[in-house]
């Protein structure tokens, strides 16, 4: 396994999923100075850059090579896990570090400092291949990585993998893969759309409210970071993450993260199956 940096042991990952559960009880101590926590572990910068824009990538589905011909192949959601891995390869090789929730959280509201070269990866819905494939490559490369759950889909066993359609992740898999994956909220039954319209764009602020209340029951390792189905929000929604306590959530509007953004309308590049090599070099590197 390829080591560059001391890893985060599992008692100060437990420590850091505890404090932001307590954020979430306790805003105005959170205020204190939450930026200490992880000092000691990661290479800082020495001052937080306001000019700083932050690429932040979407994935979905991660599939070798047994499950991704012949049927997903046309599918843009879905990457082949020899794409992924050269992407992971790249990112490595050229010295970026990826940021957890709780130093996005600081950076956003406190103006603390990211590591060099910083990144955000996300992965949306909960994907068993997400476990079994883009997990190990992660680990690898010494990345992390947040992953929103849709969590009425979580499994209560373990699946079988398939091709077609996409098996979820099941709770002993969550409590597995904590290492690498930071597990947040992608609404609980509300990644749908009615008569066309995703149910977050239509729902009421107290229908939504009790959707993401009902998503915190799950065993996610934090609350205080959300991913918007289908990339849709409304001010019903965005009044409904702030009722419950969340501090920043995840757009699919293509650009860069930025002190000035928005906490509640972050935007994201999806990375797609369409994507060249090229292209993924000229996203990251601002």
């Amino acid at each position: 396994m390829l080591v560059r940096k001391v890893r985060l042991c599992w008692a100060v990952r437990c420590s850091v999923v505890l404090f932001c559960s307590i954020l979430f009880f306790l805003p105005k101590a959170y205020a204190a100075a939450p930026h200490a926590v992880c000092e000691a572990f990661i290479e800082y910068e020495q001052a937080s850059d306001s000019n700083l824009r932050l690429p932040v990538l979407a994935y979905h589905s991660i599939k070798p090579q047994q499950f991704y011909y012949p049927i997903n192949v046309d599918n843009p959601w879905i990457l082949h896990q020899d794409v992924f891995r050269a992407q992971m390869q790249y990112l490595y090789d050229n010295n970026f570090n990826t940021v957890t929730s709780h130093q996005l959280i600081n950076f956003l509201y406190h103006g603390a400092a990211l590591p060099s070269n910083p990144i955000v990866l996300t992965f949306d819905d909960g994907y068993l291949d997400n476990v079994l494939y883009a997990a190990p490559i992660l680990r690898e490369f010494g990345f992390t990585a947040m992953m929103f759950m849709i969590t009425d889909r979580i499994e209560a066993q373990p699946q079988t993998m398939r091709a077609y359609p996409g098996a979820f992740i099941s709770y002993e898999e969550i409590f597995a893969n904590m290492d690498v994956f930071e597990f947040g909220s992608h609404t609980h039954a509300m990644h749908r759309s009615v008569n066309g319209v995703p149910m977050l764009v239509s729902g009421s602020r107290v229908d939504i409210l009790e959707d993401i209340l009902r998503s915190f029951e799950a065993p996610l390792t934090f609350i205080t970071g959300f991913a918007y189905p289908f990339g849709r929000h409304s001010q019903n929604a965005r009044f409904a993450l702030q009722d419950a306590g969340v501090l920043f959530a995840f757009t699919t509007t293509e650009g860069y993260l930025s002190q000035n953004t928005n906490p509640l309308l972050i935007p994201r590049f999806q990375v797609t199956s369409q994507w060249s090599m090229a292209h993924f070099m000229e996203v990251v590197h601002v």
